[in-house]
């Protein structure tokens, strides 16, 4: 795949269809499964078991966030910590 330089964003139009695979096959897809799979290996996701319900999107935003936070709080605690 080539590698293209721009200098704005408006140059991106041209080369969108070079982005992608216009015609998968099963080696497309096993290398998507592996990065899927090394992704959740090296950044796996907590999230709190259960349905919820809220009483207005910015609620249910404000909770995601809380969250997010405490992902990124635990990942920093494993990855700071040199023995584990």
């Amino acid at each position: 795949m080539p590698v293209f330089k721009f200098r704005s964003v408006e140059g991106f139009d041209e080369h969108r269809g070079d982005l992608w695979c216009k015609a998968p096959d099963d080696k497309w897809f096993r290398r998507i499964a592996s990065l899927w799979s090394r992704s959740a290996r090296l950044n796996p996701r907590r999230f709190p078991p259960g349905v919820r319900k809220y009483r207005s999107m910015k609620e249910s935003q404000a909770d995601r966030e809380r969250w997010l936070q405490k992902h990124v709080d635990a990942l920093r605690r494993e990855r700071s910590d040199p023995l584990g």
